[in-house]
């Protein structure tokens, strides 16, 4: 592997364009949600929300089964060539199911029937799930690419949504604008891969589309019930409560995953290649990764989570204005949800998924969705939107929680103390930079 495509250039190409992809939305979001409010906002986000099951149909877990089969070794082409192929072929299938099952949406859930317009608008970035090829630079290891294509989306967006959305009415243009930057994009992507790394499309049969999406579907399911516990939340305000509500909590979520894409995305796309990569070798080599990632989830989320807990009242009225004041106390509450979702990243995606532990992965995220259901309905009776931020809260910590109990069962020792010592820290980039050596030479 060139040094270009070594784990240092990915975790700091990722980390500028997240920075990027911070500052634009900066741009945009204040002007937007001053022009058409709170409800409007509440409208824009739920029909985002709904379709986003379509696109989790879609995608399938590819990101992560496609991933680990192709990054075990990235350097065979036939290997990419059918899992490229196969990959294309099911996301193809999936989508046309998609628009039959959105039909039906369309004409029997409320908020939607009351939209039509904006979930028409909305469900067109289905067609960018088919043709992101995202999953593939990740597992070649070539992240600058994912960086890149999410910087341009974000660019394109910021332009075209400040030039036409003007006033209160053109809030129905702002997911058209979404869809199709995400389409364009998505297109730019699929050629960029096809011609750098020569990917052929070749014959699948169809009944082995079938088998593919059978053998994928523990890691399906558990993203679902990932969505049931997290998006869902908004389903549930948007089918209890009123479109405002829907807006003050949509709001302050948005801002805190933008903040937890910049602060835990960068590490986790770079490192669950890598990591898969050090499980291959053996479990103790994947563990001793781990031990030494784990000190730099801790640090820097849980600094950013104080950080957010104290200037929430500032970051909100700058960004929203005083009509999203009542997103506030979410915030806050949310504050620390960077530093949990790094921690159950780690046990479950880095650790349980690279060790073949898909079932159990599974169970467990099951039972937080359960768990989250259930909750959000009580909470979001008795507290409204504040009872949905702690529903997502709560959750979190259990499944988090569960995946630390049942790993440490299996006698994997997850935490080395030693590792948090500012020295034993500044040694982990030594790590790195020998990694990448290893993997030139």
């Amino acid at each position: 592997m060139s040094s270009r495509h070594g784990l240092f250039k990915n975790i700091l190409s990722l980390g500028i364009v997240q920075v990027a992809n911070l500052v634009l939305p900066l741009i945009s979001i204040p002007i937007i949600s001053r022009i058409i409010g709170p409800d409007k906002f509440g409208v824009v986000n739920y029909a985002a929300t709904f379709i986003g099951y379509f696109t989790l149909l879609i995608d399938y877990g590819f990101n992560f089964t496609a991933t680990r089969k192709v990054s075990k070794d990235p350097d065979n082409r036939e290997l990419r060539n059918i899992v490229f192929s196969e990959v294309l072929l099911a996301k193809t299938f999936l989508f046309f199911c998609s628009i039959i099952l959105f039909i039906i949406s369309l004409y029997t859930i409320e908020p939607l029937t009351l939209e039509k317009k904006v979930a028409v608008f909305t469900f067109l970035t289905c067609i960018a799930s088919v043709l992101t090829q995202n999953w593939f630079f990740q597992a070649v290891q070539d992240l600058s690419k994912v960086a890149m294509f999410n910087l341009l989306s974000k660019l394109l967006f910021t332009i075209l949504v400040l030039v036409i959305v003007h006033q209160k009415s053109d809030y129905i243009w702002m997911p058209l604008i979404t869809s199709g930057v995400a389409i364009l994009v998505a297109l730019i992507s699929y050629y960029w891969g096809i011609n750098k790394y020569k990917l052929k499309l070749i014959f699948i049969p169809f009944n082995r589309i079938f088998k593919v999406l059978n053998e994928e579907k523990i890691i399906f399911l558990s993203t679902v019930v990932i969505s049931l516990y997290t998006t869902t939340n908004i389903v549930i305000l948007g089918l209890l409560q009123t479109n405002e509500q829907v807006g003050y909590y949509t709001a302050a979520q948005k801002l805190m995953l933008i903040a937890t894409g910049v602060i835990n995305m960068p590490l986790a796309q770079a490192f669950y290649p890598y990591i898969g990569k050090s499980f291959g070798e053996n479990r103790d080599q994947g563990i001793k990764a781990v031990h030494k990632m784990l000190p730099l989830v801790v640090f820097f989320t849980g600094l950013a989570g104080i950080g957010m807990f104290i200037f929430a009242p500032l970051a909100i009225r700058i960004l929203y204005g005083e009509a999203f004041l009542s997103s506030i106390p979410i915030f806050r509450i949310l504050s620390f949800i960077p530093l949990i979702v790094g921690l159950s990243n780690i046990f479950g995606i880095q650790i349980m998924l690279n060790l073949k532990m898909d079932r159990i992965f599974f169970a467990i995220t099951a039972g937080g969705a359960v768990l989250g259901i259930v909750l959000n309905i009580l909470m979001i009776k008795w507290l409204g939107y504040i009872g949905t931020a702690w529903n997502w809260i709560l959750v979190e910590c259990y499944i988090t929680l569960s995946m630390y109990i049942v790993l440490k069962k299996k006698n994997l020792n997850l935490v080395d103390w030693k590792q948090f010592k500012i020295s034993e820290i500044r040694q982990y980039y030594s790590f790195i930079i020998n990694k990448i050596k290893k993997g030139n030479g």
